[in-house]
């Protein structure tokens, strides 16, 4: 799911959310004065489901369980009584109504709707709010947990009824018809598919055979869905409750197995911070599965507002889970880039509004020599706070990235006056997975020829207990003697478990040979070690080395002073 283009990333993400928001916000157009008409019943296009109190169906004698004739009306307009809403109010209807064992013609003009402009807003929010999420999430930081999200964001909280924004805007029926299905197709797959996606990829583990199989009969399903919408598109308002309500239900059954085994698969260590997401999880599903159920009934619109913005509270415990448990931690969610590109954007925003002063202020002669001392000044002042502003983007934004790399800081200092080599194998293992929140580390020492383990820490099950000079990653260190990445040696497979396994080997040199090597697991939430992490590992791993040579000569000089009184002795 993380693709090596990001462009390609940035442009699926940009068409999916834009079509998304094209089929939903355009509902706001209801709060600016262009109310939707209402004839107040609800129909599956031959049954009149429900209808509402003192709107013009109920004064027409229209009532539940009424059998209707639309077949004369066009299907644009077939469409928009199924749908429920007309594009304005005063719009004309006539089709026939079943009294005296015949269709009698029966004719509404439809009322201005009596929806709150609150609650249309809220359920836009309720629609917006896990998009941006979502968006956010897979742009900066693209993995498999976080595509699931936003694909699933794209419909979190359902489709407000604004599908007579077509109808206002585009006349021509094939149009619509094309829209609508594209709409069905995305609304009904894409959701549930991410929902299961998402639910499974939080084991941390590459996705089986199961976890396939699952996501194509969730992407079937919502095929399925949408045969209706294809085949009877003047009757895609009203779809096939019965199909719908079982497709939610498997779909949501399958993404609760999901969650289950990603619950049962994670590391003991981790699943205290899935508990968040595990509740907001249910309650989701709960919520939807709801929501199918009352459809079609003609509850007031208030109802259906209180369901979407319930829907919110999933999208949000994983927005909390996100930035309070580090499930993916925040410090790898928010780039570097991203700081530094919205400070220049102050800057910019700064020079702009000093421009646009002087341009008012003072005469086109004298404005362009003071814009150009205003930007050498503000080049010069933010060049001179540089340090400054990188230690303040690192304290504020980047907080736990910047304590951590403080006290590794500490630590390499520290290491050079130990005199213990157990205590500089803790230095090097223990305490960096402590600050960084790794899965392991294990420290290999030159011996006998080979690479033995000096000391492991962390992972569940050990790495190999020595390692010959022929093996490849020794061979890759030794060649470098510089950091390795452990995915970027051929001959080393894949673990099954990445929280078993290294991911980062960095060398021990004495006076430029290779005395041994320290191998770092990734973050407990499966994020891998970032360049700057590494650049912050390297002086710690060569204060250490620089520890051990000193040790190693100092015990030699132990050993030539003892020989030497020795000698004296003798003779």
């Amino acid at each position: 799911m993380k693709t090596s283009r990001p462009a390609v990333r940035v442009a699926i993400v940009a068409a999916l959310s834009l079509f998304f928001c094209l089929c939903s916000l355009p509902d706001l157009v209801r709060v600016a004065g262009h109310p939707n008409g209402d004839l107040g019943f609800e129909t599956d296009g031959n049954i009149v489901l429900s209808v509402a109190s003192g709107l013009p169906a109920e004064r027409a004698g229209i009532r539940p369980g009424m059998r209707i004739d639309l077949l004369g009306l066009t299907p644009f307009r077939r469409g928009e009584v199924v749908g429920g809403y007309t594009p304005a109010p005063g719009d004309v209807f006539t089709f026939g109504v079943w009294r005296a064992n015949k269709f009698v013609p029966v004719t509404l003009r439809s009322a201005p709707e009596t929806t709150a402009p609150w609650y249309i807003i809220i359920r836009e929010l309720a629609f917006l709010v896990p998009l941006l999420i979502g968006i956010f999430l897979v742009l900066l930081r693209p993995s498999a947990i976080t595509w699931g999200f936003f694909l699933f964001s794209l419909a979190a909280g359902g489709f407000p009824p604004s599908s007579v924004f077509f109808a206002r805007v585009v006349t021509d029926w094939n149009w619509n018809v094309a829209v609508g299905d594209l709409q069905s197709l995305l609304g009904a797959i894409l959701p549930k598919a991410g929902l299961v996606l998402f639910a499974f990829s939080l084991a941390g583990r590459p996705l089986g055979l199961w976890a396939r199989v699952a996501i194509a009969t969730t992407v079937a399903l919502g095929v399925i869905e949408t045969v209706p919408a294809i085949l009877y598109p003047d009757l895609a308002g009203s779809g096939w409750p019965t199909l719908n309500v079982a497709g939610d239900l498997i779909a949501a059954a399958i993404a609760l197995g999901g969650l289950f085994y990603a619950y049962s698969h994670v590391a003991i260590r981790l699943r205290q911070r899935l508990h968040w997401i595990a509740a907001g999880f249910i309650f989701w599903i709960v919520i939807d599965v709801t929501d199918k159920l009352l459809w079609p009934a003609y509850e007031p619109y208030w109802v259906h507002t209180a369901v979407d913005a319930a829907q919110v509270i999933f999208p949000l415990t994983v927005a909390y889970a996100i930035l309070r448990e580090r499930v993916v931690d925040i410090n790898f969610v928010v780039s570097r880039t991203v700081a530094y590109g919205l400070m220049t954007t102050l800057i910019v925003a700064i020079f702009a509004l000093i421009d646009l002063f002087l341009s008012r202020t003072m005469e086109s002669r004298f404005s362009l020599p003071v814009d150009i001392v205003v930007a050498l000044v503000l080049g010069f002042f933010f060049h001179g706070m540089r340090k400054r502003i990188d230690a303040g983007v690192d304290r504020v934004i980047f907080r736990k990235r910047h304590v951590a790399e403080m006290r590794l800081e500490k630590v390499a200092k520290a290491v050079v006056h130990v005199e213990e080599p157990a205590a500089i194998a803790n230095y090097l293992t223990r305490l960096p997975m402590e600050v960084l929140d790794l899965t392991g580390a294990a420290l290999y020492l030159r011996r006998n020829g080979g690479f033995s383990l000096e000391l492991c820490t962390g992972w569940k099950e050990q790495p190999a207990a020595s390692m010959s000079t022929s093996d490849s990653l020794v061979a890759f260190i030794s060649a470098e003697l510089g950091c390795v990445r452990v995915n970027d040696v051929p001959a080393v497979a894949a673990p099954d478990d990445r929280h078993d396994a290294a991911v980062l080997a960095i060398p021990l040199v004495f006076r430029r040979e290779l005395a041994g090597f320290v191998l770092y697991g990734a973050h407990e939430d499966g994020a891998d070690l970032d360049a700057d992490e590494q650049r912050a590992l390297v002086p710690l791993v060569n204060a250490a080395a620089m520890t051990y040579d000193h040790l190693e000569a100092q015990a030699l000089r132990e050993e030539n002073r003892a020989l030497r009184t020795l000698q004296v002795a003798v003779s």
